[in-house]
């Protein structure tokens, strides 16, 4: 495994944990002011990050089989495509229905929790297995 492969992974759960802190900022500060914010932006950002992040570091992973580097476990390359779409599918989870419009950015941030803490099991699996 090379240094890129694993910094990129350590940087993917680091980045899925402050997603984590974001979304409980985001939740906070929409129900400190009753709807009329929230910290949507952030946690999107963070999204985006991580995504960017995990595809990276998928590639390096991609290459890296190429050359003929397997991982001690080949589960690995089930985990690495899994954690790509983990968040992309609790986005999709959170969209689902159309209630009342407060319960769907609480539904939002139930799905991306869910989503983001199976992540970080994953990412913490990829990266303590290498």
């Amino acid at each position: 495994m090379t240094d890129a492969h694993q910094f990129l992974g350590w940087l993917a759960v680091i980045a899925t944990v402050a997603v984590l802190g974001a979304i409980g900022w985001s939740a906070w500060t929409r129900r400190a002011s009753r709807g009329a914010a929230d910290r949507r932006f952030a946690v999107d950002r963070l999204i985006l990050l991580i995504i960017g992040v995990v595809g990276a570091n998928g590639l390096i992973g991609l290459i890296l089989l190429g050359t003929g580097a397997r991982p001690a476990d080949p589960l690995h390359l089930v985990y690495g495509p899994a954690a790509l779409v983990c968040l992309p599918v609790g986005i999709w989870l959170g969209r689902r229905g159309a209630d009342g419009a407060g319960s769907i950015n609480r539904r939002r941030e139930i799905w991306l929790v869910a989503a983001a803490v199976v992540l970080v099991a994953i990412e913490l699996r990829l990266v303590m297995t290498g």
